[in-house]
């Protein structure tokens, strides 16, 4: 066997890898900087400012005076992501100029790449990993189908370019689900487990839900090994990565976090008050503005039946039901078998005549894809949990479901007739499948690289062709952007249009994002920010059913309805720009 053939499954992780970095940090800087980015732009400055003190002074550095001038700055978030993106603005733009206004998108200042860069490495890191895993639990094929299919949604590769959290969530958990795998037969696994989910607590609070899904797959999995007797219960065997996630999670968690290095308990007391009890933001879905919970149980399946890809959705769906059909028993497998026969496939059946869509998995792994699949999506589902943010709070089980999907696409054409592969004999069938299925991974896929080229840097606002894409998604009532990105497609006419020292109002944009931009050369320095319409020349307003009195005190202001300029997709408006300085004349724009 060759080098290369040994080596093949590392060589294309290695790909995935390169690819998807390459792609996202080169197409980031024509997406705008988010309402949260330009938070955690402004606290990873403050956590440089840290580094600096730890450089030159450590014992300064640790003391509780300067963590706390320091740290307390966003101190609901814990802080890995953003003491990388503090290190990454250290070592590329802490000493850069800021850039004149309007210059090529190519030539845009550092500040806001050096901030995105790790949020860049997180989203290779999860493509890449979501293609090892696919080939640990079924073949390569499976696994670079699922990463693309997981990376080219337009709404995940949206949330693959800002330097947020999500992203880098996404690939932590699957990081500790491939080492909780690889532990069932390493203690050095069994070890870096804990320490990998002590990583993950120290990027997003989501990941405090890991340890369940573990320990429900292990007593699923384990469940034939309880016994009890009147000498007393027996249990399986406890696996060790559940004793190093009890001990090293909690310890990486408080190490990587100097805020919590003072008044430990007090502090993590707050932190998980102030998720507890998150504030409920606005969101608009199925023509309801929903405000507080009870909110729709089935907001986050509906959410993602309009904005995953269709052929993607539709993959998973049928892998879900496939799988947990082998896991649960006749009744889903039943729906399985007829999703195979609705295509015009029938699955094989053995001797005794049962259903053979196993998919190639054991129990082991059906349940883990399963349960990462939808507990994610479960959790989001139940009515007193925020909803804001759309898919972006279960994007962690998307992966798990685009594996899901290749195994489905894999077992419809394992299903398919030798006959049909070009008259191939029967033992080269398996053979010729491959092509064939390259082909119809490459169709599946399709419509995800079409929606990103048609939406461009405006991927919060896709839908998918169930939804009518964002025509049909505005008429059915739905949020129609968020986040405030989608200002930069408004930004060019302000640069070229208003007279100097105009004062503006970019309506959802934070002063720390308005810098940004400033520094970026995306917004000309002279424009002066204001913060409501009443101090305004000019307005860009985002268009929300929740911020429907912003644009009645803009008419107000303006004496008038008329729009300057405006943001459209598909004919739907995004973000309109109006001048308040007073009503035009016949013939002025």
């Amino acid at each position: 066997m060759s080098f290369l053939a040994r080596r093949a499954t590392g060589l294309l992780a290695l790909g995935v890898f390169a690819a998807t970095f390459a792609g996202v940090f080169f197409y980031a800087p024509q997406t705008g900087y988010t309402r949260d980015e330009g938070f955690y732009f402004d606290a990873a400055e403050h956590y440089a400012g840290w580094f600096r003190v730890l450089a030159s002074d450590p014992r300064q550095a640790i003391g509780e005076a300067t963590i706390r001038r320091h740290f307390e700055i966003n101190r609901e978030h814990p802080v890995l992501v953003k003491n990388l993106m503090a290190l990454s603005y250290l070592a590329l733009a802490a000493d850069e100029p800021a850039r004149p206004a309007a210059w090529p998108a190519e030539q845009h200042g550092l500040y806001a790449r050096a901030m995105r860069l790790p949020a860049h490495l997180f989203a290779a890191l999860a493509a890449c990993l979501t293609f090892l895993l696919g080939a640990a639990v079924a073949s390569r094929r499976v696994g670079l189908f699922a990463a693309l299919a997981f990376i080219l949604a337009p709404r995940h590769f949206y949330h693959a370019q800002l330097a947020c959290f999500d992203m880098p969530a996404v690939a932590i958990w699957l990081a500790v689900i491939l080492a909780y795998r690889k532990a069932r037969g390493s203690l050095a696994w069994g070890v870096l487990c804990g320490a990998i989910w002590g990583l993950a607590l120290g990027i997003k609070h989501n990941s405090f839900f890991i340890p369940a899904i573990l320990v429900v797959h292990w007593l699923i999995v384990s469940g034939k090994e309880f016994s009890a007797s009147r000498r007393g219960v027996l249990f399986p065997r406890i696996p060790l990565a559940f004793f190093s996630m009890l001990i090293l999670g909690p310890l990486v968690f408080i190490v990587h976090w100097p805020f919590l290095w003072h008044h430990t308990a007090e502090r993590i007391g707050w932190y998980f008050g102030f998720h507890l009890h998150h504030v409920h933001y606005p969101w608009e879905y199925f023509g309801r503005l929903l405000t507080e919970p009870p909110f729709p149980w089935f907001y986050p399946f509906a959410l993602t039946a309009l904005t995953l890809p269709l052929p993607t959705l539709v993959l998973g769906v049928w892998g879900f039901f496939g799988a947990a059909g082998c896991r649960l028993g006749r009744p889903l497998r039943s729906i399985g078998g007829a999703l195979l026969r609705l295509a015009g496939i029938y699955p094989h059946r053995s001797r005794s005549g049962q259903d053979q869509a196993d998919y190639g998995l054991d129990a082991w792994d059906g349940w883990m894809l399963l349960l990462n699949a939808l507990v994610p999506v479960l959790v989001i589902a139940v009515p007193s949990v925020p909803i804001f943010g759309g898919i972006k709070h279960w994007m962690h089980a998307m992966p798990f479901a685009c594996l899901l999907g290749g195994l489905a696409l894999e077992r419809m054409l394992a299903a398919l007739p030798a006959r049909w592969l070009r008259r191939a004999r029967p033992r080269s069938a398996a053979r010729a499948r491959h092509p064939v299925f390259a082909l119809a991974a490459a169709l599946a896929l399709l419509p995800s690289l079409l929606g990103l080229i048609h939406l461009g840097p405006y991927g919060s606002s896709f839908y998918n062709e169930l939804a009518g894409g964002v025509a049909g998604a505005a008429e059915l009532g739905m949020q129609r952007q968020y986040w405030s990105n989608n200002v930069t497609g408004v930004l060019p006419f302000i640069n070229d249009n208003l007279p100097p020292k105009a004062r503006l109002y970019l309506h959802e944009v934070t002063g720390e994002s308005i810098r940004a931009y400033k520094r970026d050369g995306l917004l000309r320095p002279d424009i002066r920010t204001a913060w409501s319409p009443q101090t305004a020349d000019f307005i860009a307003y985002q268009v929300h059913r929740e911020f429907a009195d912003v644009e009645y005190q803009a008419w107000h202001e303006a004496g008038h309805a008329r729009i300057l300029h405006g943001l459209y997709i598909d004919e739907v408006p995004i973000v309109l720009v109006y001048d308040l300085r007073a009503e035009p004349q016949d013939g002025d724009p």
